[in-house]
């Protein structure tokens, strides 16, 4: 494509390929990102994203590094930088050069000093939170207005506390110590911003890297860094996964080598009694640590696969020894071959019915990193090296999988892969898609979404792209604001079948206009495509408009480069096209035509 083409030779393209592993240097990050944030490059890209960074000190080097994480997303950023320290004057003034920008997200760069109130260190506890409640509620003004006038997606720094120990574990009993007020002003704004705001978590990154070392006294004074401009590559992979959090790019899936990656060793060459894993070495016990791990992740919704030049026979031999955490049955995807990983990978992304972008491979071996990374681009490659008790911080440093929140349907969603596996492949033993789909004994619910169900609404809203007819986008706070509505409607679907409970995996938004119901928004979550559930939904919305005395259900197409998945879906559901994007289907049609496999539940 000739924009990539173009991408390869410029700055948005150095930082795709030039920032990988020992390149992540802050050198060309700052070099890079100098030239991206200029405005190098900013037309002709399949997309682009307004980034205004807003901040109580110096911002200059956060924005090279925003500007070269955006890029590594394949998005080209268009940067602006508030005034230094004038991050609340910027919001509050309507007539700001922030709101002329038009952002559609803006970072906030908050430091500690911006959450500590000067209290006597004797202050009792309640005054502490009567501070900290004022510094919450000043945020909580910042973000609706920033909300109300731009509608931007809200991004801020979760800063560490300052370092100074005074008189040692006393300051841990002191609740006005500046240590305990930062401490409770970020679990505080981390509640306050639940829907609204996604988080970098600054403190812990400090942590990991010594706090004194992040911010020492002489780059605070002598310039007003938040931090050392030597940690913008830390810093990078940090903003990178709340970006992706905040844009629902969250990545899906972890696909994992075998041998010296899952175990020390080689089963094939070396036997299950060879391999490093358990107790008896310290190799043993890090790749236990490391599967422990993993699992972690599959335990919070992370979907596993293994890509593995490989014996199939040979590699369960493997997961079969005593201290391996994994059998292969935890795996939705399992590609062990002797072709190429990059295609196996392929192979998982078509079988698990998702986007490679949505996969991070990881493999201890760098011809094969390099080799993904060559053949199959959208993947994120983690090259693991020949340690294993560094794998857990290799992997975890990239923040690939972070969310605002986790939801049931995130811990339930592992298994919900696996069993979908296990789903396709009973298609092997039926003659026909009716007999499959009758076969999986699916049970479903429809019924008007609660406020409890707007977190994982908001959360498919962002990143469902296959199964969304209109890919609007809407937040929780969006959604929330339409379950009330009388002319509106908020459903949601519920399904399990034999292999498992999937959770909510559908929504519809429709809203009342011209004796008509018209479907604002419809998604659905890919695991459960082609399973005759959007008839299911779709009943269920016609016997609404029937008891509301409406004609038509008004639906509508808007195409992009992910959803043509759905392009014919109103004309499979007996809708007929009225008007360019635009579909409709009586309400006193009958519903014959709307077959579905899934029985509902009682309360359904």
């Amino acid at each position: 494509m000739a924009a990539d083409g173009a991408m390869a030779i410029g700055p948005l393209g150095r930082a795709k390929t030039e920032l990988v592993g020992a390149g992540l240097t802050s050198a060309k990050i700052f070099d890079i990102g100098e030239e991206i944030a200029a405005g190098v490059e900013i037309s002709g890209g399949e997309s682009a994203q307004k980034l205004a960074i807003l901040g109580s000190l110096t911002t200059d080097f956060i924005a090279r590094a925003v500007a070269c994480g955006v890029a590594q997303e394949d998005v080209r950023p268009w940067i602006y930088q508030g005034p230094f320290g004038g991050m609340v004057q910027e919001i509050v003034d309507p007539a700001s050069g922030l709101y002329d920008f038009r952002p559609d997200i803006v970072l906030l760069c908050v430091d500690w000093r911006d959450l500590v109130s000067p209290l006597p260190v004797d202050a009792p506890e309640d005054a502490v939170h009567a501070a900290i409640e004022q510094k919450v509620d000043t945020f909580e003004q910042l973000w609706a207005a920033l909300s109300e006038r731009s509608g931007a997606r809200l991004i801020q720094h979760l800063p560490p506390p300052p370092t100074e120990r005074f008189r040692g574990v006393s300051e841990r009993l002191a609740p006005a110590s500046a240590l305990n007020q930062v401490l409770l002003a970020n679990r505080r704004l981390i509640e306050a911003g639940q829907g609204r705001v996604t988080w970098i978590e600054l403190d812990r990154l400090a942590a990991s890297l010594g706090a004194a070392r992040w911010c020492s006294p002489r780059m605070f004074h002598s310039a007003k860094l938040p931090f050392d401009q030597r940690f913008l590559p830390e810093y990078l992979m940090a903003f990178r996964g709340a970006w992706r959090a905040a844009c629902g790019r969250a990545k899906k899936v972890l696909a994992l080598d075998l041998d010296n990656t899952l175990w020390g060793g080689v089963v094939g060459d070396d036997g299950v009694a060879g391999l490093q894993l358990g107790p008896g070495s310290a190799a043993g016990e890090a790749y236990v640590e490391w599967q422990a791990y993993v699992r972690g992740l599959a335990e919070r919704g992370v979907i596993l696969s293994v890509v593995s030049k490989n014996d199939p026979g040979i590699a369960a031999e493997g997961l079969a020894h005593p201290s391996s955490l994994f059998k292969p049955a935890d795996f939705a995807g399992f590609e062990c071959s002797w072709g190429d990983k990059a295609g196996g990978l392929r192979r998982v992304a078509e079988r698990l019915n998702l986007d490679l972008a949505s996969i991070v491979f990881v493999d201890d071996n760098p011809a094969e990193c390099a080799l993904v990374r060559a053949e199959a681009p959208e993947v994120s490659v983690v090259e693991l090296g020949a340690d294993p008790t560094q794998f857990i911080a290799r992997l975890d440093a990239g923040c690939w999988f972070d969310l605002d929140r986790l939801t049931t349907e995130d811990v339930g969603r592992s298994a919900a892969y696996v069993a979908r596996a296990q789903g396709l492949q009973a298609t092997d033993t039926v003659i026909d898609l009716a007999s499959h789909l009758g076969g999986l004994s699916m049970v479903g619910r429809v019924s008007p979404a609660t406020q409890p169900d707007l977190a994982r609404l908001a959360q498919m809203e962002q990143k469902t792209n296959q199964f969304n007819l209109t890919t609007r986008r809407y937040r929780e706070a969006d959604l929330a604001a339409f379950i009330p509505r009388p002319d509106a409607v908020v459903l949601a679907l519920w399904l399990k079948d034999r292999f498992g409970d999937h959770g909510l995996v559908a929504s519809l938004v429709a809203v009342e206009s011209e004796r008509a119901l018209r479907i604002d928004s419809w998604l659905m979550s890919c695991r459960v495509f082609s399973r005759s559930a959007e008839q299911l939904m779709l009943r269920e919305l016609i016997g609404i408009a029937r008891t509301r005395r409406l004609d038509r259900i008004i639906g509508q197409y808007l195409p992009t480069a992910k959803n043509g998945v759905v392009a014919e879906l109103f004309s499979r559901l007996g809708f007929t096209k009225i008007d360019g994007s635009l579909w409709s289907r009586e309400t006193d049609a009958p519903m014959n035509d709307l077959e579905t496999h899934i029985e509902l539940a009682p309360n359904g």
